[in-house]
This record gives C-alpha cells, structure tokens and sequence, in this order.
C-alpha cells in the first residue's frame, strides 16, 4: 500500500497535529490538513495501525485555512500548526482536554480561562546543525526528515536568543566535524547564555586542543558564559568552557543550572504556571509544602516565600544545584519517584504538593497522593493522556478536580501545559 496516493476527506485534527481521516478501514494521518478538506495523499509509512500521509494535492480547502507568516513554514518541521485560523487551533486545544476527561469519568469542577503565550517568547531551543565545505545549515530538521532547513530568524525564539544563535554561526563552522550533523542547545536564563554540544567535533570527533580553543573564543565573542560537549544525548555533559556561572533567578533562589537543565520554554510560560500553581496555595494559607519532580526549582524558589519546602527530584545534577544554595527551610532529596514516590507517611504533616512530572506521568506518585491526607494538590502537566490517568487515580482516591487550566506557550505545536487542582 506504501507510495498509493488516494483521495480522502479529512475528519478531524489528531493529537499530534495531524489531519486524520480513513482509507479502508485504517486511520491516515496527514500533516498540515485541516478538518473538512478534500486531499490527495500518498501513503508513505505504517504508524498507529495506519498510515502517514505525504499531502500531494489540496483540492477543497478548509475556510480556516490561512497562509503561514513564517517563510520557513513549508520546509520546517518546528511549527505544525502555522496553517490554521489562529481563533479555530485555539479552540481545538482547548476543547481537546475536556474530551479526554469525560472519557474517562474525570470530574471538573471549573474551567478557568485559558492562557495563550505568544510567539517570539521561546528562550530555549535545541537546534539541528550540519556543517560542508565551511558553510553551515542551523535550524530544524523538515518534518519526518533527516533535512535540515536553516533558518536565520526563528518566529518562535525571543530576538535575544535568535541574535545569539546568528553569532555562533562562523564560529560552529569551525568546531563541528564536516559532513556529521549535530545539535545545538541554546538557552537565555534571562542573566545569562548556555550552550551544549551534541556530537562530533574537530578532526578527530572529539574536542582537541584546536577544538577547545575555537570553543573559548566563540564564548568569549558570543558572550556565553558556558559551552558544554557531549559526544551523544546520552553521555554526561563536559564543560569545555565556563566564563561565568548560568544562573537563574527563582524566587528567592538564585541557582546555578548545570549543562543542558531543564527551565520552561518562556519566561512568560513560567510566569502563568508558577501562578496558577500558587494561587490556591496562597489562598488555603499552606505553610508546609513538596515540590515533586522539582528539576532546578521552577516552584520551589516561589513557594519558599511561603514556608518550608520539601523537593524531590532524581537528576543527581539537579539535586546538587538547589542543595548548593544553602536556602533556608529548602529540604532537597534526590529521589526517584516513579520507583520510589513520596509516601502517604512521608506527607502526613504536608498543607500542600506540587507534582510536575514529565510527560509519562507520575503514576505511582498520583497512587500515593491517593492515599495520603494532604488537603490540596496541585498537578502540572505537559501531556493531557498521562494527567488524565493521574487525576483519575486522585479522584478514586477522594480528591475532586476542583479546577482547570490550560496555559499554551508552545506555540503553533500540538503541546500545552494542564494546571489542575486538586482538594481532599
């Protein structure tokens, strides 16, 4: 069936951005459709007990359908979304959550507005890079591409960011090996620039002292206050040069990220979790509180104006940057949580805990919030599929959803972020 191209008419758009419709009994799903449109597709891969499909041919476009305002739109696969009337994929995400919930019997109490963040307001991006002949490609890969398309003025990226990007242009040149791609971490703490190197570097593949040296003057004319190198996504960062330390305001904390750490994608993003998370917490006059799957301390710095805090995390260079700022009232535990959750002893005398966990979920941790007495509960989420099953473990466990949010600062993609709320 691979290579047919057939003629479909698009149902609905799927959870990861994708038109979807039938052929034969199998799903097809289609980059870049919208619901109602007419297209001709060619099938290219199985996925999901169905096909992809390569759009060949518009022939009855959707209403909604608009022109993209970025020029890389059609070559790029950061943006999946760019194509639809701004009003309608705004409503299809935030019409998306509640669907999920329903299914599964998940009650919610109130919907609270959502919130949208808006374009060139990303301080973090991981970038494709692919360096011959002495000229460089920089940007992101096309969509289910090895391709990169270069791209020199990102829609997504905060100018301040993509003005650094630019800088390090004529400098990875001359530090990525010719002819093997790499990648790039960028990332503005908002004091500071970091960088970190994923793959080869050099002639021999791995930084030399030549290497090195062309890494230190980069730092120094892109004013970066630390280049970090990694030979693959797995290895553990080397710091190859630091001029300053990477440090984050938090709250009352001022941390120093190690290579490659996790911070919310904008400031503004983080701005309308820490407050949504916060507010009840504020209101219910918690004191005692846990911050779970706390990274760097996206919520710890801010609820320590609150009172004591307990934060569980099982990135050891995590741990280590929030116990280096010596905080008062700042329990800091490295601890795996899926193996080994908070338990419901361990919150007895707890007011109040924030879990944010990635985008698996936090089972096991939900399980045992179920069985703890801790009258509030704040769950964060990246991924509607995991918090669903989560909330419905808190639920069975006699907690009631007592409000949602959706905050939306992945902007034009399938993503968002769930604030949900939680009382005893």
């Amino acid at each position: 069936m691979e290579g047919q191209i057939v003629e479909i008419k698009i149902d609905s758009v799927g959870r990861r951005g994708d038109g979807v419709s039938a052929w034969k009994g199998h799903p097809v799903f289609v980059p870049r459709a919208l619901p109602g449109e007419v297209v001709r597709v060619r099938l290219v891969d199985e996925r999901d007990k169905g096909y992809s499909g390569q759009l060949v041919e518009l022939m009855n476009p959707s209403p909604e359908r608009v022109n993209a305002p970025c020029p890389y739109f059609d070559r790029c696969g950061g943006c999946s979304l760019q194509h639809w009337q701004p009003d309608s994929y705004r409503r299809w995400k935030v019409e998306r959550v509640p669907m999920l919930l329903e299914r599964s019997d998940v009650k919610v109490g109130v919907w609270k507005p959502p919130v949208f963040i808006p374009d060139h307001t990303r301080r973090r991006a991981t970038l494709a890079a692919f360096v011959q002949n002495h000229t460089i490609r920089l940007g992101y890969h096309r969509a289910r591409s090895h391709d990169i398309t270069d791209i020199s003025d990102c829609m997504i990226l905060t100018p301040r960011l993509q003005a650094m990007v630019n800088s390090l242009r004529p400098h990875l040149v001359n530090i990525i090996t010719d002819s093997i791609p790499a990648d790039v971490f960028v990332q503005d703490t908002g004091l500071t620039f970091d960088v970190m190197i994923t793959g080869a570097v050099g002639h021999r593949r791995v930084p030399t002292s030549a290497e090195r040296a062309a890494i230190a003057t980069m730092a120094a004319d892109c004013n970066l206050a630390r280049v970090s190198w990694r030979a693959g996504d797995r290895d553990e960062p080397e710091i190859i040069v630091q001029r300053s330390p990477v440090a984050k305001k938090i709250g009352r904390l001022t941390v120093n990220l190690p290579p490659g750490s996790f911070m919310q994608p904008s400031a503004e993003g983080e701005a309308a979790l820490v407050e949504a998370a916060l507010a009840p917490i504020r209101e219910a006059r918690a004191e005692k509180s846990a911050d779970l799957f706390c990274g760097c301390g996206t919520f710890t710095g801010p609820l320590l104006n609150l009172g004591p805090v307990l934060a569980a995390e099982s990135e050891e260079p995590s741990v280590a940057a929030l116990k280096a700022t010596k905080a008062k009232n700042l329990n800091v535990q490295a601890r795996n949580l899926f193996s080994n959750p908070l338990a419901d002893k361990d919150m007895n005398a707890l007011d109040a805990v924030i879990f944010d966990p990635p985008r698996m979920g936090a089972k096991e941790q939900a399980g045992a919030l179920a069985r703890s007495p801790v009258p509030l509960v704040v769950g964060v989420s990246c991924n509607p599929s995991t918090f669903t099953r989560d909330a419905l473990i808190l639920q069975q466990g006699g907690y009631r959803l007592e409000s949602m949010q959706i905050i939306d600062q992945f902007v034009w993609s399938a993503h968002m972020e769930l604030v949900g709320i939680f009382r005893r």
